[in-house]
């Protein structure tokens, strides 16, 4: 379904070292390769991986990802880097180690990879218009802001900067997870300054449900970016939005070929398109056969044998 492509296209940054998967770095290494040689991968985003690690990542893609062959290399690995908070003295440290990973897998016979991406706390939006002034022009942050607090200051302090916000929207605990009417506000707040973020925690399930391992309502990332691609367009408002966050049944959305509909709002494809390539970039998941199960489970996309999608 060409509507369900647009909004899923590159959509999953697969975070398989953070909770609640938490797998080993060989392991999530194994299963991103295995993502992303398969005819799933029209739906794989970034590799999200801590500055910390980026040695043992170099070590491990040996014979996973493809050798460098410049000035062009099918497949690379783009990868998205969580760094030290904006403004800190460690986040130069992790710049400079970035810097190295870049320049060491853009050798000939390298395994072809790229940090083109970094994610890190803003901890301020002083911190945030600081660091956004001082990385190189080739990385994209993302700075991460608490929702329960008005966004509207590190939004502005982004307006027509190469740069994002990167909204938390779950977690292991009910006090990871923030209320809908916060999120609403602050996707609102970046549809209407033109900010684009990504989302990241919570999100496995396509639709909200509550989660028993967690013990908290959780958002499902059909939700989130529908009701992101109909605020680009100004469909819905944040009231509406807010009660989009909280739909729980697919009854409830129309999807068709050229486009996905709630409650009369309605998307085309290249209104998916533009949204996700200018609102909602990404969202990150320990999981990447969670959200693609429960696609074919309704029947959204539909599963081959091997793994793939037609």
């Amino acid at each position: 379904m060409r509507s369900v492509h647009a909004l899923m296209s590159s959509a999953i940054d697969y975070a398989g070292l953070y909770p609640p998967a938490q797998h080993d770095t060989r392991t999530t290494v194994d299963l991103f390769t295995q993502v992303h040689d398969s005819k799933r991968v029209w739906m794989l985003g970034r590799l999200v991986w801590p500055a910390a690690k980026l040695d043992e990542l170099s070590k491990l893609a040996k014979h996973h990802a493809p050798e460098a062959r410049p000035p062009m290399t099918e497949g690379a690995w783009a990868i998205s880097c969580v760094a030290a908070p904006a403004g800190t003295q460690d986040l130069d440290a992790d710049l400079k180690a970035i810097v190295r990973f870049n320049e060491r897998h853009e050798a000939e016979g390298a395994p072809a990879m790229r940090i083109d991406a970094i994610e890190m706390r803003g901890e301020s939006t002083a911190a945030i218009e600081r660091t956004v002034t001082q990385l190189p022009d080739d990385l994209f942050p993302y700075f991460e802001i608490a929702l329960d607090a008005d966004p509207r200051g590190a939004v502005a302090a982004l307006v027509g900067e190469e740069a994002g916000l990167k909204f938390r929207t779950g977690g292991t605990t009910p006090e990871a997870h923030p209320a809908a009417g916060d999120l609403a506000r602050a996707i609102a707040a970046c549809a209407a300054a033109l900010v684009p973020f990504k989302a990241t925690a919570g999100l496995h399930r396509a639709l909200c449900h509550f989660n028993h391992a967690a013990g908290a309502q959780q958002f499902g990332f059909l939700n989130v970016l529908i009701g992101s691609a109909l605020a680009w367009e100004s469909r819905i408002g944040e009231e509406m939005l807010t009660e989009l966050l909280n739909v729980s049944s697919v009854e409830r959305i129309d999807f068709s070929e050229g486009a996905i509909a709630w409650q009369g709002a309605r998307v085309t494809v290249a209104e998916i398109m533009e949204a996700r390539a200018r609102l909602l970039h990404s969202f990150g998941s320990c999981s990447f056969d969670e959200p693609w199960n429960d696609l074919v489970a309704m029947e959204l996309v539909r599963a081959v044998t091997s793994g793939g999608a037609a």
